[in-house]
């Protein structure tokens, strides 16, 4: 299900334009398979990229363990081109380009990839993500199955996002945006689990991605690079590790006692993503 409304303060006319016209653009709620624009397709960084955790079931535990650890990141991930000189105010500020040159190791993904029982699914399924200053924010962002995505422009300028299945054609919703405070509210984003790509139509360098697990481990890394994982039955696992950039994840075993936590210092090589 896909609902568009408008923050408080907002004019009702607004409103009432970005209903008429996101209807036309924006998907229904089965989930489609038609293929987007070369307009609005580019190359994508997600590499390949296996999220895991089928048939996970939640489960009572006696004993729980965690993993916990940093993530250096070595090499350079290919940036977006940021604007220099848009022409238009909202984007006049300064851009960070996307990609990482290892210093800053925040939106790094770590997960479990072979959870098959544990800890139960998140209650609240909504999560945020938002254009502003003609970027996307969070670049990375993570949910579980069934989650609402809900987007927020923050910009008095038009975008025009599209949802596609990272590594194919499948366009999943398009969603434009005409006012400072609009919202589209989505259940199609995170039907079912993998890598959703945002990209906008009419800003290039505005690029995102939402990657929607089946299981509840997993952490996205603070910008020193470090993580956790917790809540999980004493076994081994299968630990991933992926950045934007990167050609596949970085696969890692680890073993979790009860009481205990496992340690993961860990270096992703980043820079043939493109």
């Amino acid at each position: 299900m896909i609902r568009i409304s408008a923050r408080p303060g907002i004019a009702v006319l607004f409103a009432l334009s970005c209903v008429a016209s996101c209807a036309k653009g924006t998907p229904s709620d089965r989930e489609p398979q038609a293929s987007a624009s070369t307009s609005d397709r580019r190359d994508s960084a997600a590499g390949n990229v296996d999220l895991g955790g089928t048939g996970y079931k939640p489960d009572a535990m006696s004993a729980v363990g965690s993993v916990a650890g940093v993530v250096r990141l070595d090499g350079t991930a290919s940036a977006d081109t940021a604007p220099t000189a848009s022409g238009q105010p909202a984007c006049d500020v300064a851009v960070e380009p996307g990609g990482s040159n290892g210093e800053d190791r925040s939106n790094t993904v770590v997960w479990i990839a072979d959870a098959k029982t544990g800890k139960p699914l998140p209650i609240d399924r909504r999560v945020e993500i938002s254009t502003e200053h003609c970027v996307i924010d969070p670049r990375i962002q993570t949910a579980v199955v069934g989650s609402g995505i809900n987007v927020f422009n923050e910009d008095r300028l038009l975008h025009k996002l599209v949802f596609t299945r990272a590594g194919t054609d499948d366009t999943l919703a398009v969603m434009p945006f005409f006012n400072e405070g609009q919202l589209v509210a989505s259940t199609a984003l995170a039907r079912r689990p993998g890598v959703v790509e945002i990209r906008c139509a009419q800003h290039a360098w505005m690029h995102g991605y939402i990657l929607v697990f089946e299981h509840p481990y997993y952490a996205v890394t603070s910008g020193d690079g470090s993580f956790k994982i917790d809540s999980l039955p004493p076994g081994t696992y299968k630990l991933m590790v992926w950045h934007e950039g990167a050609a596949k994840p970085l696969e890692k075993t680890v073993k979790v006692t009860a009481g205990g936590t496992a340690k993961a210092d860990l270096a992703l090589a980043l820079g043939a993503g493109k």
